[in-house]
């Protein structure tokens, strides 16, 4: 068997159904062997940048593992930006390049350049035709919640397939004993690391094991809607735009349970951080299963009477201008269901400020890069991700003007695919606070790829928009006009 038949057989033994690509001379033999095949959808996205967010996009709403593939030279370079926003954002993406042939490599050959700038994480080069390495990259990606790369030689891809065994180091489940009683003021800190290796079938099933706590909960960013934010026990978003309840809690609490959290610099700004560090107690369950995670949270053996009570959620926008009243009344009107994409800039601010997520994996964004581009080729690896798995949520992306042209040219996926999503631009022709940027006429640019499209000056005219979205079944522009507006200031 060639190895490119071992790399197709591995895939479906690991239930991989999509991979986004782009080919080229150096990836061609395992983008052919792809592309004819009846069991793996071989996506091509129209710039390698958008491969990777399309892999990460489909990584996050699966919570298993996204592949993306490319060539050599310009095609590796180009998956970078996409590489390191899922680096940063903790996401499982088994990324894959060409190489030009051994005997080249070092010698200025034809897009010849050392690969390892790819290894944010970690990084294999494949020396030999042994489905080992696909292996162990994949159990490390799935097991980290970072980004894999596996650089592969053109002459390899015809040798005759190894399968050196690889062990496992990862088995070791997380058991938690702690017991600490006489804690008048506990609170959870939950992480997407909660997540675990579950599927999404039992993700939604968190937040039931949560409310059997009763103890107050605030989440980051990622993990919103892991209990519906409209319980009273969930006080919200914590951190540099979080909501104020939830940060005093960070202050008030005796004891915090951070339960698969990072502890990024987002969540624990900088002028509380030394103090609320110090009585934090990490957990990093990654559980296999449900009943996994519901053991380690039901042992956490801690008085469990609420201590915040009568709470009064404000919300975190006192005063709602034009661009933030257009986002609120498009949030209005979708599924509260809906999964949200979102880009970066001013849009994303309103967006989580203005949505409360009562499921899981609601808002999907680049929360920890904050890269421009991210929106569109992430709303196309959730739909792809939504539909291999049966998900039945609308994919909604809210874009902002300067984001949406950076990659803007995977149109022509959304269009060759007939993917269901319900893209917004919000045009208010700035880049946040930067400078002023001159925009194309974006409902042209739809039309040339045959996508439906609208283009909204009024508040008024966004609703019977939205509803006739949803009745149909293929992708939707809404250009939608706004005044610029400030964002209000971040907890810090």
């Amino acid at each position: 068997m060639k190895f490119t038949d071992a790399i197709l057989d591995f895939f479906k033994d690991k239930s991989i159904k999509t991979v986004f690509s782009y080919p080229g001379e150096q990836i061609y033999p395992l983008y052919k062997a792809l592309n004819e095949n009846d069991d793996i959808k071989n996506v091509m996205v129209r710039h390698e940048q958008a491969a990777a967010h399309a892999a990460d996009g489909y990584a996050r709403i699966t919570n298993y593992v996204g592949v993306c593939l490319a060539t050599a030279g310009p095609g590796a370079t180009n998956l970078t930006t996409g590489i390191a926003t899922a680096y940063k954002d903790s996401s499982s993406v088994l990324c894959i390049t060409g190489r030009c042939q051994k005997k080249y490599i070092g010698k200025n050959y034809f897009q010849e350049i050392p690969m390892e700038f790819l290894n944010f994480f970690r990084g294999y080069f494949v020396e030999t035709s042994d489905i080992g390495y696909f292996e162990r990259a994949f159990n490390e990606t799935l097991n980290s919640r970072k980004p894999i790369h596996i650089n592969i030689p053109r002459d390899v891809f015809g040798d005759t397939a190894k399968n050196t065994k690889i062990e496992n180091k990862n088995q070791n489940h997380f058991k938690c004993n702690i017991k600490i009683k006489n804690v008048e003021k506990p609170l959870l800190l939950i992480g997407q690391g909660i997540y675990g290796k579950l599927g999404y079938k039992e993700i939604i099933k968190i937040g039931k094991i949560l409310k059997e706590l009763n103890i107050p909960i605030v989440t980051t960013f990622p993990a919103r809607g892991v209990i519906d934010e409209n319980d009273d026990i969930c006080l919200g978003l914590v951190g540099r735009r979080g909501s104020e309840i939830a940060n005093k809690a960070l202050l008030d609490a005796d004891l915090i349970f951070s339960i698969g959290s990072s502890l990024s610099y987002n969540t624990i700004v900088e002028s509380v951080r030394e103090e609320v560090l110090n009585k934090i107690i990490p957990i990093n369950p990654n559980p296999n299963n449900i009943g996994e995670l519901k053991e380690i949270l039901l042992n956490l053996e801690i008085n469990d009477k609420p201590w915040i009570e009568n709470v009064t959620k404000k919300s975190l926008l006192d005063k709602l201008g034009d661009y933030s009243s257009k986002i609120k009344e498009i949030i209005d009107h979708l599924p509260n269901d809906a999964i949200i994409t979102t880009d970066a800039g001013n849009h994303t601010v309103f967006t989580c400020m203005l949505k409360k997520c009562s499921l899981p994996k609601t808002i999907i964004s680049s929360h920890s890069m904050g890269t421009m581009g991210f929106g569109l080729p992430a709303s196309i690896g959730v739909k792809f991700g939504c539909l291999d798995y049966g998900i039945d949520r609308e994919v909604v992306l809210i874009s902002g003007d300067g984001g949406f042209q950076m990659n803007i040219q995977e149109l022509g996926v959304v269009a060759e695919n007939n993917l269901k999503i319900l893209m917004v631009v919000m045009k208010n022709n700035k880049l946040n606070v930067f400078g002023d940027i001159r925009n194309p006429d974006f409902n042209k640019i739809a039309d040339a790829y045959g996508i439906d499209n609208v283009y909204i000056e009024s508040i008024d005219e966004i609703e019977e928009n939205v509803k006739s979205y949803l009745k149909n079944k293929k992708p939707y522009l809404m250009v939608v006009e706004c005044k610029d507006e400030n964002l209000p200031m971040p907890f810090k």
